[in-house]
């Protein structure tokens, strides 16, 4: 916490007088915060539509512990694919 300024023109506490104002948090600090309903839709489309083929090999080869190097080839070729 600051020190209470006062009007004196030298010293630790220079400065005009003035009160601190209270932060709000940003809209943008929430982003990425799982909703009720989202979690719901998610859950719901998960079961329809089953998992991406990469995610079912990504569930296969956890069991061979070598799941590390797939992910970071797939995640490469799909940058590359993008640029």
């Amino acid at each position: 916490m600051a020190v209470q300024r006062t009007n004196l023109r030298y010293g630790a506490n220079t400065g005009h007088p003035t009160t601190a104002i209270d932060k709000v948090t940003k809209p943008s600090h929430r982003k990425g915060a799982l909703s009720a309903k989202n979690k719901l839709v998610r859950s719901v489309v998960r079961e329809v539509a089953g998992f991406a083929p990469y995610e079912r090999r990504v569930m296969e080869l956890l069991r061979n512990s070598k799941v590390c190097v797939f992910l970071t080839q797939f995640i490469n070729r799909q940058l590359m694919a993008v640029l």
